[in-house]
Formats: C-alpha cells, sequence, structure tokens
C-alpha cells in the first residue's frame, strides 16, 4: 500500500510542474501510432524514439532552421498511454506555441499535416482546444507507477524563454 501512496504523491507532482505551463497551452492532443513496424510489435522504447522525430520534424515546420540551430520549440508535454494495459500505444500531449502568432485553427493544421507525414502513425489525431479541465490528471492516469515509465520529462520540450523564466 505505501507504494501506491507514493505514486500518487509522485503524480500529484508531475501534474503540479504540467501546471506551470498551463497559460502557454492552447491544444490537449491524442496521437496514434500503428502497433507493428516492421512486422513487429511496437515497442514503448519504439515509441519514445519515434516521438522524438516527430517533435523535432515538427518544430521544423515552425521554426526552420531555428529549430536547430537556436533550439527553438514549441512547448510539448506528452504522455505515453496504453503500455500499462497492453493497449494500443499512444500518446497525450498539451501543446503550445509561446513565440508565434498561430490561431487554434493554424497550428492544428501543421500539426496534423506533420503527424500525417511519419510513416508509422495511424494518421489518428483528435485535438482539442487545451483548457486544463482535468487534462493533465487524465495524461498522467496511466502513470500512477515508481518510475512514471509513461512520463519522461527529459523528452518534453520546452521553449528557451520558458526555461529562463521557469529557473528565475
Amino acid at each position: 500500500m505505501q507504494t501506491r501512496i507514493y505514486d500518487e504523491r509522485l503524480k500529484t507532482q508531475t501534474e503540479n510542474w504540467m501546471a506551470q505551463f498551463d497559460e502557454y497551452l492552447t491544444h490537449a492532443c491524442t496521437f496514434t501510432f500503428r502497433q507493428e513496424v516492421n512486422g513487429n510489435k511496437l515497442s514503448a522504447e519504439q515509441a519514445w524514439l519515434y516521438w522524438e522525430n516527430f517533435c523535432k520534424y515538427l518544430n521544423r515546420q515552425i521554426y526552420k532552421h531555428a529549430a536547430k540551430n537556436h533550439h527553438k520549440s514549441l512547448l510539448i508535454l506528452p504522455v505515453m498511454h496504453g503500455e500499462l494495459k497492453n493497449t494500443r500505444l499512444h500518446f497525450h500531449c498539451a501543446i503550445g506555441c509561446v513565440d508565434r502568432s498561430y490561431n487554434f485553427n493554424e497550428l492544428t493544421a501543421i500539426v496534423n499535416k506533420a503527424w500525417r507525414e511519419m510513416k508509422w502513425t495511424d494518421n489518428e489525431t483528435d485535438i482539442k482546444p487545451y483548457r486544463n479541465i482535468g487534462w493533465h490528471g487524465y495524461m498522467l492516469k496511466e502513470s500512477v507507477r515508481m518510475d512514471l515509465h509513461s512520463v519522461d520529462l527529459t523528452r518534453c520540450c520546452i521553449p528557451v524563454a520558458l526555461k529562463a523564466k521557469i529557473l528565475s
């Protein structure tokens, strides 16, 4: 029982960490993967690698060369689902663009197009306006584990300007 209490505390701490970005988030998203790649079942490790590739590609679509040369990035907070219950691997995430003026529909179109250009996706997205009515809790519902394997804070994309603000 002690483990469960610790897990809930860790989940709450992660939810609070994510909440500090609420004012910058505009999109609540779900992305699904093909469950087999080259005839092999998709692993969690592969899904995270594919996710990283997608984020790099998406940031290049928004920021062009500045994404690589100047570390420009969307704000992206991802959580993987499906591993614990051995169901379809997919990601829930919250996305925001802090230094460009995109309306909801414009950024949604860019995100959808980028996802559909990835060869390992099911081309399925569900993107809604971010309102944080329990979205962090929903994103973290499968992360109640000691290792928070479905949440990897090092794989969150945090724009440099926000990193400076958080650390100050």
